[in-house]
């Protein structure tokens, strides 16, 4: 299998379906408070944390990090989920029997063994907690964990863990959590409760752990893009005899559905034109999406008939990859073994995004409906079913196959894609969705079933857009604004090449210089 086509799945995903992102990032309502008298640890965390400490209680996405018939006192003891959703903890405990500086040494050798490096490596000088410092160069996540031994050789480790690209904005978050954590008859510590790991960094040692090799790879991140063209914008004016004799107008945005909060604001032409609109029309209404039926709905088609895995779907291959991906993410591949192949395609391109700090409450969907004006009614060109079942009719066995290939790989593709699309450089943008198609090393079967993913959710969809948007030149008077993925308003099947077929005028809107 080539490489290029091992890109375009994340590009398509990113930039063509929104229903389905929205639906996997839903809220989770738990409590800030956790306590454990057996092993002796307890913590009132900010209302900003939700604590998990059962599979029951987790999302879909942390529920493999819970064993099905976990008791209290099993790992992990809870998953911290930031009110944000890119930072995470997590507190396990385990049995050990040495000193925590032998202990430390076997923690890296398990840490690097999942594809991970070492940055720093500290032992308090009183010997009764250690920190490690460490980060996933593919995952693009930065890691803090702290460990300290109890009686009875008991091991306590939490660690916090969001993207190395937004690390140093929650480093105060995850500080504040360390100190909430308090243990009882800590070794080496006095009698009773008490926040061993508060103020640690002023009791670690200044070198480095005997035996443990550091990283010298960079933890920070690469300088911000800057663009070539600061007028261009992904804003198109959409003109005809018909719109300009109802006294309608009717612009096209092209949108990615995941973002950061430094996206916004936007320039203030879109802004103002967005202010302005009588209709804002969404691919489908965001409302729709946090809709708790639908979500059940689009769990309960994620996952597989009963008896059957995904080894029944996908070849020995694919599974294999599938294991590899989600060994190095902690993840045990046997709790995954029952959704649909297009369900776990999701939720590894989820994960991806959200580990580059791309979530999609910051997307640009998430943002205009947050800021809907008043006088502006909402419709939609799919329904969110249509949506899920343009992911049903995608090959099983390629659509996972091309994410887990790319899954190692893609990070600076999708950085390099996000910036294009912040810049609105539209020729690097389309040749980084769509070059992968004229690609010659690809083979037969493997150019049919790009071709296949490419009609299911590119050229069916977009011909069914424009016509409903060519609808609204007869319809009610008044400014449309319209937002859709990006990649349905680029290449030569888009939207707006189908709009000029049809007889509209559609220029790119320039902002002020």
């Amino acid at each position: 299998m080539s490489k290029l086509p091992n890109r375009i799945l994340a590009c398509l995903v990113v930039c063509i379906l929104f229903a389905a992102e929205t639906i996997l990032a839903q809220a989770i309502i738990t409590s800030a408070i956790y306590r454990n008298d057996d092993i002796g640890v307890r913590g009132a965390f900010s209302p900003d944390w939700d604590i998990i400490t059962s599979r029951e209680q987790a999302p879909d996405v942390l529920k493999p990090n819970f064993p099905a018939n976990k008791g209290p006192n099993d790992s992990p003891l809870f998953i911290g989920l930031h009110a944000n959703e890119q930072l995470f903890l997590r507190l396990l405990s385990e049995t050990f029997f040495d000193d925590l500086e032998a202990y430390g040494r076997i923690m890296v050798q398990g840490i690097g063994s999942q594809g991970m490096e070492v940055t720093s490596a500290r032992l308090s000088i009183d010997e009764s907690a250690l920190q490690l410092d460490y980060f996933h160069p593919q995952l693009g996540l930065r890691f803090r964990e702290r460990v300290a031994l109890l009686p009875d050789s008991q091991v306590v480790r939490m660690a916090a863990w969001t993207s190395r690209s937004v690390w140093d904005s929650f480093e105060n978050s995850v500080e504040d959590a360390f100190a909430d954590i308090e243990l009882n008859n800590a070794i080496n510590a006095g009698a009773g409760w008490q926040p061993v790991w508060q103020d640690l960094e002023s009791r670690l040692a200044g070198d480095s752990i005997s035996g443990i090799p550091l990283s010298n790879a960079p933890v920070s991140v690469a300088a911000a893009h800057s663009c070539s063209d600061p007028t261009s914008s992904m804003l198109w004016r959409v003109q005809s005899a018909g719109l300009e004799a109802s006294g309608s107008e009717l612009y096209l945005f092209g949108s990615i559905h995941v973002g950061k909060p430094d996206f916004y604001p936007l320039a203030e032409k879109i802004e103002s034109i967005y202010r302005d609109a009588d209709y804002i029309v969404f691919e489908v209404d965001p409302n729709t999406a946090t809709d708790p039926a639908v979500i059940v709905s689009m769990q309960s088609r994620g996952m597989l008939p009963q008896g059957q895995t995904l080894s029944d779907l996908v070849s020995p291959d694919v599974i294999a990859d599938f294991r590899r991906v989600m060994g190095n993410m902690g993840l045990p591949a046997e709790n995954f073994m029952s959704m649909q192949p297009w369900f776990l395609t999701l939720m590894l391109t989820g994960l991806q995004m959200n580990a580059l700090g791309y979530l999609p409450q910051y997307g640009l969907e998430s943002y205009f409906i947050s800021r809907k004006p008043a006088q502006a009614d909402i419709l939609e060109l799919e329904s969110i079913q249509e949506q899920i079942g343009f992911l049903q009719q995608l090959n099983a066995e390629s659509y996972l196959a091309y994410t887990l290939k790319s899954f190692d790989t893609a990070n600076a593709e999708i950085e390099s894609l996000i910036n294009a699309w912040k810049c609105a450089d539209k020729e690097p943008l389309t040749e980084m969705l769509f070059a992968d198609f004229e690609d010659q090393a690809l083979s037969a079967a493997e150019r049919a079933d790009m071709e296949a993913l490419m009609d299911a959710l590119y050229t069916r969809r977009n011909i069914d857009m424009a016509n409903t948007i060519e609808a609204f030149a007869d319809g009610d008077s008044g400014r449309y604004f319209v937002v859709v993925g990006s990649a349905h308003l680029l290449g030569d099947d888009s939207v707006i090449s189908h709009l000029r077929a049809a007889g509209f005028e559609v220029s790119p809107v320039q902002l002020a210089p």
